[in-house]
Formats: C-alpha cells, structure tokens, sequence
C-alpha cells in the first residue's frame, strides 16, 4: 500500500487560514464559535424558518459552544415540510436544485437549494481534498453521476481542473469500466464502496493495478471493503464523509489513521444521543449533527444527520490537528429481526470479509431477511450458491447479534453480477415482498 501523498493535510491549511495559523484548542474553539455566530445571523436575516425559529434568542448568540448546544435541531422532515421556508436567496440566486429522500435514503424527499457560492465552495473543497490523495497533474476516473451541470461528478471534474484531468465514466458494467480503467490508466478512482467492491473483486481485477488511491464516497464503506479494494490494487483507500444537504463537504480521511479528518474551516459536527439529544463524549457513539458555516442556498443549523459516528479521542499519526470522526453507516437502515436489530454496517463488515463476495442486497420477505450474494469467480451457468460458500456466508452472519437466532436455513441466494449494473446507487435494507428464491 503506497503512503499518502500530501503533506501536511490540506484542510489543515484551509483551517490554519481561518485561525490566522494558530492550531491549539482554544483558538479552534474560537474560531468555532465565531463561524457560528456568522451562520446564525446569516440564517436569521435570510431563511424564514430560522427567523422564526431564533426569533427569542439575542443577537450575538451563541455566546458559547454549550450554548449553541441549546439550540432546537433542524430535521430532515423539517426540510421536507417547507423548503421554501429555509430558502435563504432570492430565487433568481438559485444555481442548482436537488430533490432527494431525507440524507439520501430513506424518508420524504425534500429540496435543497444551492446558490453559485454553494457550488464554488463545494468545487473549493474538492480541489483542495483531492490533494490528499494523489499529487497536481494526476488523472481522476469518476464513477459519480456528473451529466447534469451542478452534479456531483460535474462539480468535482469543475473542481480538479486545471491542476488535474478529471474524467467521467459512465460504463454500466464493471468489465467496460475495468477496460476504461487500464486504457486511460489514471492516478485515482472516485467511487462507491460497491462500485469499486465490485471491480476490486471481478475475476480480472488486474485492470485497476495501476490505481495508487481509491477515494470511497456518498456512502458507508467497511474496514473490509476498504482492505478489500487495498489488497487487490495494492493502492491507498481513502474515505470521504459528506451530505447532498451541505454540499458534500464533511470529512476527509488521510490514508494512516483511523477515521476522517473534520473540514473545521466549514463544518461543525456534534455527536449526540439519539434517543435525549445529549451532548456525548468523544469516543461514545451517537448521531452525527452537522452545521455548515457557510452555507447560502439552504442554511442548516445543528442539523440531524440520521448517521452513526463518534468522535475519535486522541491524535493522528498523521499530525493533523483536525479532530477525527469515526462513520457507521445510517441508524435507519438495517434489518428490524426478532433477535433484535441488525446494522446494515454490521452486515458489511462480516460479509465483505468474504474473500469471493463482491457485493450483496438483503430483502425482507415478510419477518425473515434473504440475502442476494453476487460470487464473481463462478463461471456462467451456475444458478445457486455452490453449499461451501453458502456454508461460510451463513456462519457469518450468525455470528451477528439478532441473527444467531434465525433458523438454521438462512435465506442466501445467488446474485449474478452480470445483472447488477455498476449504478452510483446507495445500498438498503429493500422491503418488499418477494417470492421466496431461496430454493
């Protein structure tokens, strides 16, 4: 595995900027509460939700951090309710429009507005993240959708140039995307952690060897996912933590220590209970709250994000002074089981440290899950999982709270990977009926 390249880290230097260089604690707090102090007042002079919602707080609040943790959250369902409410530019201000389910997944869909500030800001911090992986002049394949202005792929091809060639592909199987990999051999990928499970783990992933970083983003990926990626290229994973609501900006991980690296020139993240809202320590796991300092088009303050994380105690081998958040996945997405629930991010890191699995989609049939396993290395014509795989597939998921209990034929079925497309789509727990495959 080859080390990072950027040295020091670059919101390191995009937050040293902001703090007039100083990086103790105390000026970071300072900084902190100064940035909020600015996104309140922005929101309470140009969002009607917010102008009614601080409407009995004085001006100048918060006048500390635990003051701030006073504060009302803002939800996704407030958002979904009445966007037009957070709407904080005039209309005509108004460069790109997203209609999405609440965090991209699950709930009701909601809008968020993006002024041309919000989209430089976002290119901004892609240009300058992308530092972290690989050096200026490199070449970056995108697997994100980048077709539409404004887009995600779009706005970080915007972003990497001219310092790096930014190229979109949009190959709908992992072969042709493979193929694309070894004609135009770039420094890095931009993907999904399935998207690149999967090329990692195609029966010719020799393709991608030229590869020295993977960024894995807009969703959760697994310690084995992630090692898996690593062993078969022989690169750098790095991981990436952001919401379509904040402009994809969040976190960034630097390639050594555990956990991603917080953007504190932008955002400020709070872990809390999710059940009270309390305030937890670091290193105690809750639900990610996240405001954005600087954002025009939809401000969010304190805004619940639905992820699970923590915040990492101590400091990085790397010597970045940012703090470090720990991601685990979604609390909304997993399996509701008689034994009790099920993390789709627990499901991850058992299943993909099967060496022959690459990739997977689980469906409740009525109370009872049926996992689809995709098995790459099998040759066409086979229409079930071979008894040994199906064997070792169930001894990992028993070893699972809340599925040591199922009964001993667990639903496992084969999924071919030829008719799953290498779709930029986030993984969930899928609901629906269906007919029962497990024979």
């Amino acid at each position: 595995m080859k080390p990072p390249v950027h040295s020091p880290f670059p919101f390191d230097i995009r937050t040293a900027r902001k703090t007039g260089g100083r990086t103790d604690p105390g000026s970071l707090d300072e900084y902190r509460l100064s940035a909020l102090r600015a996104a309140v007042a922005r929101a309470r002079r140009n969002s009607p939700f917010f102008r009614s919602r601080l409407a009995s707080y004085p001006e100048g609040f918060p006048r500390s951090l635990g003051e701030y943790g006073a504060l009302p959250f803002t939800t996704p369902d407030d958002l979904a309710a009445d966007p037009y409410a957070f709407l904080a530019v005039p209309q005509d201000e108004v460069a790109r429009i997203v209609t999405a389910r609440s965090s991209g997944t699950t709930g009701p869909p909601k809008r968020v507005f993006f002024s041309e500030g919000d989209l430089a800001e976002t290119r901004s911090i892609f240009a300058e993240g992308m530092t972290a992986l690989v050096p200026r002049g490199s070449g970056v394949l995108i697997l994100l959708p980048g077709e539409r202005p404004g887009s995600v792929g779009d706005l970080l091809v915007r972003g990497l140039a001219p310092d790096m060639e930014g190229v979109l592909c949009s190959c709908p199987d992992a072969d042709g995307t493979l193929d694309t990999i070894a004609r135009l051999r770039p420094d890095c990928l931009v993907a999904l952690p399935s998207q690149a499970l999967r090329l990692a783990r195609h029966p010719r992933p020799s393709r991608g060897r030229c590869l020295s970083a993977v960024l894995l983003c807009s969703d959760y990926a697994s310690d084995s996912l992630t090692s898996a990626v690593e062993d078969a290229w022989g690169c750098t994973v790095f991981r990436q933590y952001g919401l379509t609501e904040t402009g994809y900006g969040g976190a960034l991980s630097c390639g050594e220590g555990r956990g991603m690296h917080v953007m504190e020139d932008g955002f400020f993240f709070e872990i809390v209970s999710p059940g009270t809202g309390e305030l937890l320590p670091d290193g105690e796991e809750g639900e990610i709250v996240c405001t954005a300092f600087r954002a025009e088009g939809t401000p969010l303050l304190r805004y619940r994000t639905g992820d699970r994380g923590r915040f990492i105690p101590g400091d990085c081998s790397c010597g970045s002074f940012l703090r470090r958040i720990d991601v685990r996945g979604r609390y909304g997405n997993g399996l509701a089981l008689p034994g009790g629930w099920v993390p789709l991010a627990d499901l991850d890191e058992a299943l993909f440290s099967l060496p022959w699995l690459g990739g997977y989609e689980v469906r409740m049939n009525g109370s009872s899950p049926v996992f689809f396993l995709e098995v790459p290395s099998l040759p066409e014509g086979i229409l079930s999982l071979p008894e040994d795989l199906e064997r070792e597939a169930g001894k990992k998921l028993r070893s699972l709270p809340g599925l040591d209990i199922l009964p001993p034929e667990i639903g496992l079925c084969l999924a071919p990977p030829r008719d799953a497309p290498l779709a930029p789509s986030k993984r969930l727990v899928l609901r629906e009926t269906h007919p029962d495959r497990t024979r």
